[in-house]
């Protein structure tokens, strides 16, 4: 009788486990996500590009530099998460920002006071000055170290090459901010080569810029230098007639900038404040504008929820953003700050303050320690709409009856209105 010969042993194997693509109906095994994570994670010995992300579970803010404004920060910052987490209130570090607007808005202002609160945090600035304009005295009560080389640098470069030749080698060498003022005034090399009179190439700054932003952006993500760029507006190229719109204005540097900044703020002066100052000339007081409400609306933010939100806040000539004016007006909007007539009375946490006018109430808030802090906290809850105004209204019906001011400053939502440089030094 022949022997049965033994049945042989299929091969074990896995089950792949399938799914239909509802798009073109073909059978593909099922992606293990995690599986092929670890996977990655074991090939590059630990030094894996996955990024693991929850809202909800951050405890801190995005490093960030503050603006020196507090409307503007907090504008910036965006909602808070579960943990009472706002993700980035200033300008991110890591990242390209913009800064743009008509003459007189404030954007050097900005940039300056950015620069100071870097500095003040230990940190170090490069400032690119490409229009030659920036007053030490002015950069001096805004807080910058101007004689202080290791804190503070300001170049005047030559050529545009040359500034980003800068800009990478200190991005390379740990600075915390770089400031371009402003990404349009850079001349590029080609125009340089130019005799005086010659028809030079449309458009070459903008292509230059092109040309190296995505390495600058690659460079500072790993550096973690925030990068500002002061931009004016421009009218575009051939926008056509007036037919169809007429010349459209737009940011100086080209459609680049636009592309890898992750916060762009568009900044514009409103109402003109009058005060009176000493003419030597006249050798008597004058009346004249002593500053401005500014208003920043974010155009483009990737670090928050805040974009086409806006805020204002005051600008002084000489020294800058006036934060005490600010949230005061900010405080009476909401009902902190109790005003009848020219009386203002304001419950601080050392007692009552009150005072008759502006000027004169002023000057008892800033008697308080910490006065602009301690009403600014008081403020927060009427701005997240945990609480609502004292005179039992809430802030949607107050924008409704007309009051733009209020709006603005509340930050809601408006209505109008050479190649090798970026390569490892051996």
């Amino acid at each position: 009788m022949a022997k049965s010969k033994p049945e042989s042993k299929k091969a074990e194997t896995t089950p792949v486990v399938e799914q239909v693509s509802t798009a073109t109906g073909v059978k593909r095994p099922k992606a293990d996500m995690l599986k092929l994570a670890e996977e990655l994670h074991k090939a590059s010995k630990g030094d894996s590009s996955l990024v693991k992300l929850d809202v909800d579970s951050l405890t801190q803010s995005t490093p960030h530099i503050s603006t020196g404004a507090i409307a503007l920060d907090y504008l910036i910052g965006g909602k808070e998460n579960a943990n009472g987490v706002r993700p980035c209130p200033g300008i991110p570090r890591g990242r390209i920002s913009m800064i743009y607007g008509k003459p007189s808005s404030g954007k050097t202002t900005i940039a300056l006071q950015t620069a100071a609160s870097a500095i003040r945090e230990g940190g170090a600035v490069l400032y690119i000055d490409f229009e030659n304009e920036v007053e030490p005295k002015y950069a001096s009560n805004l807080g910058i170290p101007v004689n202080n080389e290791s804190l503070f640098q300001l170049h005047q470069p030559r050529t545009l090459e040359e500034g980003i030749k800068l800009l990478a080698k200190y991005a390379k060498g740990g600075v915390d901010l770089v400031v371009i003022d402003s990404v349009g005034a850079g001349v590029p090399q080609a125009t340089t080569e130019k005799e005086y009179g010659e028809q030079g190439r449309i458009g070459l700054v903008a292509s230059v810029w092109s040309t190296w932003l995505p390495s600058i952006k690659k460079l500072i993500s790993e550096t973690g230098t925030a990068v500002i760029g002061i931009a004016q507006l421009r009218e575009s190229i051939a926008t056509g007639p007036a037919s169809y719109g007429g010349p459209q204005q737009s940011p100086q540097g080209g459609n680049a900038w636009k592309f890898y900044n992750s916060l762009q703020i568009m900044l514009r002066s409103g109402t003109k404040m009058q005060g009176k100052t000493w003419d030597a000339l006249a050798n008597k007081e004058v009346e004249t504008v002593v500053g401005a409400l500014i208003t920043a609306k974010l155009d483009k933010c990737k670090v928050s929820d805040s974009m086409n939100h806006e805020c204002s806040y005051y600008l002084m000539h000489g020294t800058g953003v006036d934060n005490v004016r600010t949230i005061i007006d900010l405080a009476i909007a909401v009902g902190v700050i109790n005003k009848a007539g020219s009386w203002f009375m304001w419950s601080s946490p050392s007692g009552e303050v009150k005072g008759q006018g502006m000027d004169a109430f002023r000057e008892k808030v800033e008697a308080v320690p910490n006065a602009v802090n301690i009403l600014f906290e008081q403020v927060k809850p009427f701005l997240s709409g945990k609480a609502k105004p004292k005179s039992g209204k809430d802030l949607t019906a107050l924008v409704d009856e007309g009051d733009g001011s209020l709006e603005s400053l509340l930050g809601m939502p408006s209505v109008e209105l050479g190649d090798d440089i970026f390569e490892e030094e051996e």
